[in-house]
């Protein structure tokens, strides 16, 4: 008899729906079959049976000036297990010029009240010998990718061409990921001087300062630097559909790269700077005009995008106010990680995507691109009883008073979606139940170890 039977459910398994149970034996997933026994029996008939999602890009307590992000490690994995996701990948950040295992360990101290199961990128920004030679000890650490930037040189974060070459070829003798934060940095600061000289600094000039093509070249640019170097390149958070279809031009010319995008830009276009609190919408890259958005959705149906991650990085009216009407004091970032799952999941219904792309570009395909692939990301025997139970019928309206995230209003608010989560399960315990909330505790997280990058994404 198991412990847990999850009964008559619709299991995704092998890129098929199979009316299945699933039994549970403590910690791991023991058995798919019919007419299994336990001694915990919970009947999830007509909803589907889903690895637990993954986002592998959150921003938890991230500093900004006087401003610190609305969500920490454990309001942020709570939020996110409401959602049906039950592992996360977040950053390292360097002080000034220290090196990778310093930001790592006091990260990982900050990470320890998680509840949910978590790894992290390493973030470079001073790029230096001993980065150089730390580099090197990282796959040991379990941690194996990088976090670089092509933007932000006036806040120190931005690399140089030299230093990008650098790092990919010590990645590549390393069998580490290098994720790049793709915008062309020197473009906008001119940009964004320029409109400084005119006075136009308002929420309106993001878009106009940080255009299209800022995005487009640079992910080209970085394409060609991976082929040269041979180095496995992940894009984080696409924004447009040119730099979508610029990824999938360059992996289609032999770029060993990857791609994600966020809810936000499939879902959102820069008609909401029109608002009244415009500011409130603020994040970078910025949200797109229309027609951008259904290029990234073809981008992610068709494969050349293979995943969805969602940037969460929310800050509180009150912090974002203090902009002073300069999108140089604004703090960047939007909350994501509690509705990734339904908004991808209800582009099955209005047609956008398929129900396989949709559910790998939330699962599967996270865990294979960063090590964490078949024990998470799977339904697999044996490996970490992480599941949803989700509702694809059940409608809903997206609205703050309802969400489990820390700050107080949603950038979705009144959207009416298909589809809700159920129920979470982390490592064979319950810690999520619609009827019954939050059910999992401070620091019942553990920090995952990743191995090396699935190679087929990577072709």
């Amino acid at each position: 008899m198991y412990d847990l039977v999850l009964k008559n459910g619709l299991v995704y398994i092998d890129n098929y729906f199979r009316n299945l149970d699933l039994a549970i034996n403590g910690e791991k997933i023991a058995c798919l079959g019919k007419d299994l026994k336990g001694k915990k029996e919970i009947d999830v008939e007509e909803k589907w049976v889903l690895p637990g999602a993954i986002d592998a890009h959150t921003h938890f307590s991230l500093p900004f000036y006087d401003s610190i992000a609305a969500d920490d490690f454990y309001t942020g994995s709570i939020a996110g297990a409401a959602g049906g996701v039950t592992t996360f990948i977040d950053f390292t950040a360097q002080e000034n010029k220290e090196g990778l295992i310093s930001s790592i360990n006091r990260r990982l101290k900050e990470a320890k009240p998680s509840a949910i199961d978590y790894s992290l990128h390493a973030c470079i920004a001073q790029f230096t010998e001993q980065v150089a030679d730390e580099i090197k000890l990282l796959p040991e650490l379990g941690i194996r990718s990088f976090k670089i930037f092509t933007a932000y040189n006036k806040i120190g974060r931005m690399q140089n061409d030299e230093n990008l070459y650098r790092i990919m070829e010590l990645c590549k003798l390393n069998d580490i990921l290098v994720t790049v934060h793709a915008e062309n940095g020197m473009v906008i600061d001119y940009l964004t001087n320029e409109a400084e000289k005119r006075n136009d600094l308002g929420i309106k000039s993001l878009s106009r300062t940080r255009p299209v093509f800022t995005e487009s070249e640079a992910i080209s640019r970085v394409c060609k630097f991976a082929k040269f170097t041979g180095c496995k390149t992940h894009i984080v958070h696409i924004s447009s559909g040119e730099g979508a279809e610029v990824l999938a031009y360059e992996k289609a010319n032999g770029a060993p790269v990857s791609g994600e995008t966020c809810p936000q830009y499939l879902y959102l276009d820069d008609s909401v700077f029109d608002k009244e609190n415009g500011h409130y919408w603020g994040c970078c890259p910025p949200v797109r005009p229309l027609g951008q958005q259904d290029r990234i959705w073809k981008c992610l149906d068709n494969g050349s995008i293979a995943m969805v991650a969602t940037d969460h990085c929310p800050f509180n009216k009150k912090d974002k106010d203090t902009w002073g009407g300069s999108i140089n004091k604004l703090p960047m970032g939007i909350p994501g990680i509690e509705t990734m799952v339904p908004l991808v999941l209800n582009g099955i219904i209005e047609g956008k995507i398929d129900i396989k792309s949709a559910i790998k570009s939330i699962s599967e395909n996270p865990a294979k691109i960063f090590g964490l692939y078949p024990e998470k990301g799977s339904l697999l025997p044996g490996t970490d009883a992480d599941i949803m139970v989700y509702n694809f019928y059940k409608d809903q309206v997206i609205t703050q008073k309802n969400l489990h995230i820390n700050n107080d209003y949603s950038v979705y608010e009144g959207l009416k979606i298909k589809g809700k989560n159920s129920m979470t399960i982390l490592r064979g315990k319950i810690i999520y139940d619609e009827n019954k909330g939050w059910l999992g505790k401070k620091g019942e997280g553990r920090f995952v170890k990743r191995e090396s990058p699935n190679p087929y994404f990577f072709k």
